[in-house]
């Protein structure tokens, strides 16, 4: 998300972005997106394409960075 071209490509081509924690155990990933999957499935479903993150507090909107003038 440091490439503002690249999510704008993401974007256009309307791919739906989920991030998982970097440093999860598989055990923990799992456990991530069994308890969020319907979440995952209604952001994905939606026409409008977003970046998100998947928490133990359920989806969230990934903060994008501003881009710089």
């Amino acid at each position: 998300m440091e490439r503002p071209h690249e999510l704008s490509a993401y974007r256009a081509a309307k791919v739906h972005m989920f991030y998982l924690p970097g440093e999860a155990t598989r055990d923990h990933l799992l456990h991530l997106v069994e308890v969020n999957l319907q979440d995952v499935i209604t952001y994905a479903a939606n026409r409008n394409p977003d970046v998100w993150k998947i928490t133990e507090r359920g989806v969230e909107r990934f903060p994008l960075k501003k881009r710089r003038g």
